[in-house]
């Protein structure tokens, strides 16, 4: 098994911190150790408010695969259903620490951004994307509903009836539709896209700190009020759940097999 500091590539450099997902050989897919990870890096930057920007990337060929199946992101626990079913909420609390950080965050995004990977990129502030990039949802393909607070954070930003498409479906979403929802804001082509990101920057750090970090409060608080976030609350109990259903184990076989 890696360990934490190989999954994830952490730099704090003046004003900019960069995070970049570090397991190429799995296209980024997201394990415990990964999001234990990702955890520390985001506690050292809840104490950081002199850190403006966060960047956000995956290393490889993808952003990221979601979440791995293989090894799973949820390791098996023992104890009473009020221990697994806290076990099952780690991933959306990641989620939440992270629109709760007070950098200005940005995703840059190419190849594969599949499942729990969309989640990690729509709780970002800003998107960026090469025109390579696929965005899918395949929860539901996998016989359990979409988690981790995804549904509200979908709506919140692309829409309700987006929403509905893409995770009712679990059709590939093309980067010229990630562009036209709102999904993301600014579309390059690979070769382009480590020049808009640094470009994106340069813009955010042109920004002075203090009306940068209030309007980045703001915006977060106005995001979190949304009446669907609060539904979110019952992801655990819908997991814990699905992962004692046989239509859940039958549908997870296929999809490793196929």
């Amino acid at each position: 098994m890696a360990e934490r500091d190989d999954l994830i590539r952490f730099d704090i450099d003046g004003r900019v911190a960069r995070l970049e997902l570090h397991r190429p050989d799995r296209l980024n897919a997201l394990n415990d150790d990964l999001r234990l990870a990702l955890r520390d890096a985001f506690t050292v930057l809840e104490e950081r408010p002199d850190v403006s920007v966060l960047m956000l990337s995956g290393a490889g060929r993808a952003f990221s695969a979601g979440a791995d199946l293989r090894t799973s992101a949820y390791p098996p626990v023992e104890g009473d259903w009020v221990t697994r079913r806290h076990r099952t909420g780690t991933w959306q609390r990641l989620l939440e620490q992270l629109d709760r950080l007070p950098q200005v965050s940005v995703a840059a995004l190419h190849g594969h951004v599949i499942g729990g990977g969309a989640l990690l990129a729509g709780c970002c502030d800003l998107r960026i994307a090469a025109d390579t990039t696929t965005l899918r949802i395949p929860e539901l393909l996998i016989g359990m509903p979409l988690a981790w607070a995804g549904v509200p954070v979908l709506a919140r930003e692309v829409g309700l009836a987006v929403t509905r498409d893409w995770v009712m479906t679990g059709r590939a979403v093309s980067a010229d539709e990630l562009l036209r929802t709102g999904f993301v804001t600014r579309l390059v082509t690979a070769a382009d896209l480590d020049g808009a990101v640094a470009a994106i920057i340069d813009e955010l750090l042109a920004v002075p700190p203090g009306p940068l970090a209030m309007t980045k409060a703001m915006t977060g608080a106005i995001g979190r009020t949304m009446p669907g976030m609060a539904a979110a609350w019952a992801d655990a109990d819908i997991q814990q759940w699905t992962f004692t259903e046989d239509e859940y184990r039958d549908a997870i076989r296929r999809h490793l097999h196929r």
